[in-house]
């Protein structure tokens, strides 16, 4: 196993960058279609690895982060009937308990419980299990920015997949409450596209119960309907795309 590591405290918060170089490695020569994305990747991840990012930006308490994205102001009741709509109409894909990664967290909150661990698994090792042990995963919490005028804005991407042709965006939610932090996945998305050229990339919001994978532009086009129908007028993500 070749993990490469960098740790970066942002804001008083430690974040712990892992790039699993030997999966990257293997993807390059089973993928022959896209191997010059798999290249920007390689650099992106160098280049994180290296520490060459700008920090005093992640460590800015005035400009936004994309975790801030959410959607307020809908009712309970309204957010689970969309989410059943956009589930039925397929523009979501959602897989239950069996699916792979929610199969990856329960083992390791089997594992805690097994080893007399108190509370839950974190972020942590759920997450670098999943790095280590399937091979679709390359790196792990992957610093994302976008430096424009007025449009700066900075986060950390949980999880990096690649699968078949497209690259995976991912993001772990023990809480679920998917659809309310779907403007935050789908921004890991937009961004992550632009910056690195990426043609095909995939959202996915995971915890031990279930997964939801989706296009990105879900959120410019059937989400932001949705919330301008129930006169949601605040959808600040969209000043950074």
């Amino acid at each position: 196993m070749e993990l490469k590591q960098k740790h970066f405290v942002h804001q008083n918060i430690p974040y712990s960058f892992n790039w699993n170089k030997i999966h990257h490695k293997q993807k390059f020569y089973q993928i022959i279609a896209n191997r010059e994305e798999l290249n920007r990747l390689k650099a992106h991840f160098k280049r994180v690895a290296e520490g060459k990012i700008p920090n005093r930006l992640f460590n800015s308490r005035d400009l936004p982060r994309v975790s801030q994205f959410k959607i307020r102001g809908i009712k309970p009741a309204f957010i689970r009937s969309f989410s059943k709509s956009l589930i039925r109409s397929g523009k979501i894909k959602r897989f239950d308990s069996n699916s792979k990664l929610s199969l990856y967290a329960q083992r390791v909150f089997e594992s805690y419980k097994e080893s007399g661990f108190r509370g839950d698994p974190g972020h942590e090792p759920i997450l670098k299990n999943i790095l280590i042990k399937d091979k679709d995963s390359v790196a792990i919490e992957v610093p994302i920015w976008k430096e424009e005028e007025n449009k700066t804005i900075t986060g950390h991407i949980d999880l990096i997949q690649i699968e078949n042709n497209a690259v995976k965006v991912i993001d772990y939610k023990p809480e679920g409450k998917f659809l309310l932090s779907l403007p935050q996945v789908a921004m890991y998305g937009i961004l992550f596209k632009s910056r690195l050229n990426i043609k095909t990339v995939k959202c996915v919001s995971f915890n031990k119960e279930e997964v939801w994978e989706y296009d990105p532009k879900t959120l410019l086009s059937e989400v932001k309907e949705y919330l301008i129908s129930h006169h949601i007028n605040e959808r600040p993500w969209e000043d950074f795309i």
